[in-house]
């Protein structure tokens, strides 16, 4: 037996550093990252200056995110 079908088939992506958004901290406790000194709900933040990010988890390559739910 040659092995699985999808053992065959898999594709593999090497793991992409991302850095976390500038001036921000990860809120472990309720999941989401916390901007400027006020500390704003990074994606709901309406100041054009914030940076932008694509979710408010702090998602790692395998779509895992460390909420810790």
């Amino acid at each position: 037996m040659e092995g699985h079908i999808l053992l065959k088939k898999i594709v593999t992506y090497d793991k992409k550093e991302i850095s976390d958004p500038e001036n921000s901290t990860y809120d472990e406790k309720d999941g989401f990252w916390l901007w400027g000194p006020y500390n704003e709900v990074l994606v709901k933040s309406n100041n054009s200056n914030c940076p932008k990010r694509g979710t408010k988890k702090k998602d790692i390559e395998t779509g895992e995110d460390l909420k810790g739910e």
